[in-house]
């Protein structure tokens, strides 16, 4: 990927880019537009078009399967996130599918090649549904 030269403006054939924030980590609206606006500075530095942004809750367990079909839908591959949080702490679950491009810190995660079609069915596995976890049930006092 080639950074654009100072001063070039946005093309249709630059490459794109997908934001990718994960609602919980932000405590105030101030925070999400913030934590865009960075994503999106980030992108115009690495000389990356940004052509969608997704913001998901944690309502929704199938956050990386969903970030994934968005990408292949749009044909792109790489993720702009305002830090590793935002995709589980874990880079792997995103560069088994696409480039990784964090905020802060600044750092790139690179697209894994030659992958086991378990390891991405690893990083597309849903999120464990923490409301309606299994519990084993309490030992009542018996007399």
């Amino acid at each position: 990927m080639a950074k654009r030269p100072e001063g070039a403006t946005v093309t249709e054939d630059q490459d794109k880019a997908v934001i990718y924030i994960f609602r919980p980590l932000l405590t105030t609206r101030a925070d999400l537009d913030w934590a865009g606006f960075y994503a999106r500075q980030r992108a115009q530095q690495l000389g990356l078009r940004v052509v969608s942004v997704l913001v998901q809750d944690s309502s929704h367990l199938d956050r990386m399967g969903t970030l994934y079909r968005l990408l292949r839908e749009i044909d792109c591959a790489v993720v702009i996130t305002p830090s590793l949080a935002h995709v589980g702490g874990n880079p792997r679950r995103v560069t088994a599918f696409a480039d990784l491009q964090t905020v802060d810190p600044a750092a790139a995660h690179h697209w894994r090649t030659r992958l086991a079609a378990y390891e991405l069915a690893a990083a597309l596995a849903q999120e464990p549904d923490e409301r309606s976890e299994v519990r084993e049930p309490r030992e009542e006092a018996r007399r």
